[in-house]
């Protein structure tokens, strides 16, 4: 295998150590947030699942106008020493991600509302009354019984980290020197661009066999449910 195809694999997996557990923390963390019925918690719940139903396209042509070397964040982006941050291959690869988090996390957190609702409130009362405090309560109480939802999203996050890439295509094309060179996107550059049919044929089976694993480790246990003390 070349050299670029190994660091479109390397790209991809960093990716996805990144953006899965970032997307999966900020859902949960604004699920619990703004749980409940006040108007304040319906609009941040709003503006948290805003950039889910915005095109992923059009999401990623925001920051292109934020992060550009004119745009309105320059002055805090030069204070971070990044004149350019998408020309930066550190600073490219953070802004790619951070949109993969941005995108997803209001999906994930509608994911742990739906969870919470099945939570039955007298265990965390009777938490309450243990002595537990609320920090306390929702390690040893809460978080363990949306276990089910965790893991439902954490292959939904797996599955999205593996498939990202219209950021890429509006904010990097791949670059620069390759520190976003996603597995997808090198798919497409060897199929399109240069006309490599085998070693793009060679990548998406490489793609092709990792979902099929995960499918494969994870739909048993989505078919039969997750239990609780699993």
């Amino acid at each position: 295998m070349s050299p670029e195809n190994l660091n479109a694999l390397r790209v991809t997996g960093l990716y996805a150590l990144i953006t899965v557990p970032l997307s999966i923390g900020l859902g949960l963390l604004a699920a619990v947030a703004v749980e409940g019925d006040s108007r304040i918690r319906l609009l941040v719940r709003s503006l948290v699942f805003h950039p889910v139903i915005l095109p992923t396209v059009a999401f990623a042509a925001v920051f292109l106008y934020l992060l550009n070397p004119l745009g309105p964040l320059q002055g805090f982006l030069r204070a971070l020493g990044w004149q350019n941050p998408l020309g930066d291959p550190l600073g490219a690869f953070l802004s790619v991600s951070m949109i993969g988090v941005l995108k997803d996390a209001g999906l994930y957190m509608l994911y742990y509302l739906a969870g919470l609702q099945t939570i039955p409130k007298e265990l965390v009362e009777a938490a309450r009354v243990d002595g537990a405090g609320r920090v306390a309560s929702f390690f040893r109480v809460t978080l363990p019984l949306l276990s089910p939802t965790t893991f439902f999203v954490g292959v939904m996050a797996t599955l999205a980290a593996l498939r990202s890439v219209d950021q890429i295509f509006v904010l990097t094309k791949g670059g620069p020197v390759g520190a976003t060179d996603h597995l997808l996107y090198r798919v497409y550059v060897l199929g399109f661009e240069y006309f490599d049919f085998p070693q793009a044929g060679a990548l998406t089976l490489v793609l092709l066999v990792t979902l099929t694993l995960l499918a494969l480790l994870a739909l048993p246990r989505l078919e039969r449910g997750v239990h609780y003390d699993a």
